[in-house]
């Protein structure tokens, strides 16, 4: 779609929705989860003035033929910048498919072994261990896109996302239930930023910058040093007791098939010119926008030439412009100011004019919004499964903490809970905590449920039962308990009751919210 001459411009606003217009006037949406988009045709010229526009919405798997190679080509640039790809099999062709096991975690070389390439175009290129994933370092050191293998979209319902939701279970659950497994995969790439991108990529994009500037500094004309981020990776490639996990990346795995929450999808109508959203990418004329969110917004440009323009932070009227020669491997960088901009010379392949001030105007709009726009209060629908995720976790703790408290009792003859108490609780239990503050709870909610796991498996109760089981005891007469003290029913007891008060605070904190 970034070459498809039919395309006016393509954005990704910060809930990683897309929206497409086309010359042709027709507008193209796509949801945040990719699973839904809504095709508002271009006007018909035969047609009333005020009769409205056509408007078709579908599920994107399920999208008829005539839309299917806008949808293809819209998801491919959703891809390429969301955290996580959307990868419905209908729409991968069967050339571009093939078979992987579901490991999703690659390990990285260790830096005294590694080698890296160099390609064609000047990039720094650096494969995992397995060879199911590749980081390319761009000519100018300050971007990079990751290529790797990604399972296609499955069908996944919330209990299975609530137990897989933490980045340890994510991406180990499925590998320990099915070892060695193999599944339909496609080739997945992204672009990411080295000014500002996720910690996984943080250590192979360390030796590919450790590389390149080993490369680079041995030429004689380097005009600039090297930008901070660049410098933090490189010190921390001295580092000489990186361990097998700091070399270890989990690969981004792909959204679900069917979307969680659906009623959070909205549409903007055809004359609405306000957001809903921040930006967050923008294509435009072969250029792509990025901003860059953080406590001052940078706007970093890629002209598609292998170079960067991008804003010095609180100076937002200077760009510098990161530009390699690739004949001589050497690396210049050339700062502008938006009131002497060069001129266009002939035969050039873009304008630096029109590139600088289009991103000016940009990072200006972006800041009055982020200032002055009221944003809605309602999520999107990848936070909304991430609110679900949450409240099945709550839910499934109680379950755990009653389990094993009856458990004790029930031996005693008298239960500890009335039968059917969680059921007014379980509807009252809905996480509406901020966005902000849903990692903390995940992380609190798994490291209970493993408290209790550790519980049910190590309990005296839980083994004399195992035991018993194995042994095909004949009677509850003739079974034989290893003998309860007093001091371990309450020591139980204490840990458990700590955890449901835990629980309470929780469920109060979120009805004052």
């Amino acid at each position: 779609m970034e070459t498809d001459p039919g395309v006016s411009s393509m954005v990704m606003w910060e809930d990683e929705s897309v929206d497409v217009r086309y010359v042709d006037g027709s507008q193209l949406q796509v949801s945040p989860c990719g699973g839904e988009f809504l095709l508002v045709k271009a006007s018909d010229p035969s047609q009333h003035p005020l009769q409205p526009r056509e408007r078709v919405r579908q599920r994107t798997r399920f999208t008829i033929s005539s839309y299917k190679e806008l949808m293809t080509a819209a998801l491919a640039f959703r891809n390429k910048y969301a955290s996580r790809p959307y990868l419905p099999q209908e729409l991968v062709p069967a050339e571009h498919k093939t078979a992987f096991s579901i490991d999703s975690d690659v390990m990285w070389p260790e830096f005294s072994s590694c080698e890296a390439e160099l390609g064609p175009g000047g990039e720094t290129i650096i494969r995992s261990e397995e060879g199911r994933a590749t980081l390319m370092l761009s000519p100018s050191g300050e971007d990079f896109s990751i290529e790797f293998q990604c399972r296609l979209s499955q069908f996944q319902n919330p209990q299975h996302s609530a137990e897989s939701f933490s980045r340890d279970a994510e991406c180990r659950a499925s590998r320990q239930q099915h070892p060695g497994a193999m599944y339909q995969s496609t080739t997945v790439v992204q672009h990411h930023s080295c000014f500002a991108h996720a910690p996984m990529w943080r250590y192979p994009l360390s030796l590919a910058l450790h590389h390149w500037t080993t490369r680079v500094s041995q030429l004689k004309e380097v005009t600039a040093v090297r930008s901070d981020c660049s410098a933090q990776a490189d010190r921390k490639i001295d580092m000489s007791d990186i361990s097998s996990e700091e070399r270890r990346s989990c690969l981004p795995q792909a959204l679900a098939l069917t979307c969680l929450s659906p009623h959070r999808h909205r549409w903007k109508s055809k004359d609405e010119d306000l957001p809903a959203e921040l930006m967050k990418v923008m294509w435009c004329q072969g250029v792509t926008y990025r901003i860059l969110s953080g406590a001052v917004s940078v706007m970093e440009v890629s002209p598609g030439d292998g170079s960067v323009i991008r804003s010095n932070g609180v100076l937002n009227t200077y760009f510098t412009h990161h530009r390699p020669e690739l004949q001589s491997g050497r690396l210049k960088e050339i700062s502008y100011h938006l009131n002497n901009l060069p001129p266009d010379v002939v035969g050039q392949a873009y304008s630096i004019s029109s590139i600088v001030n289009r991103a000016s105007r940009i990072l200006t709009c972006y800041d009055q919004a982020k200032q002055s726009l009221t944003l809605p209060a309602t999520l999107s629908c990848l936070q909304g499964t991430i609110e679900v995720v949450v409240h099945i976790y709550s839910i499934s703790t109680v379950f755990q903490v009653l389990k094993y408290i009856n458990m004790v009792f029930c031996l005693q003859g008298r239960p500890a809970v009335p039968e059917g108490y969680l059921s007014p609780a379980e509807h009252r239990m809905i996480v509406t905590e901020r966005q902000e503050n849903l990692s903390d709870i995940v992380a609190a909610e798994v490291e209970k449920i493993q408290r209790f796991n550790f519980l049910l498996e190590n309990s005296k109760l839980q083994r004399g039962e195992k035991a018993c089981v194995e042994q095909k005891c004949p009677s509850a007469e003739e079974e034989t308990h290893e003998p309860l003290s007093e001091s371990s029913i309450a020591e139980a007891l204490h840990r458990t009751s700590k955890a449901i008060q835990e629980i309470d605070a929780l469920v109060s904190a979120t009805k004052l919210t």
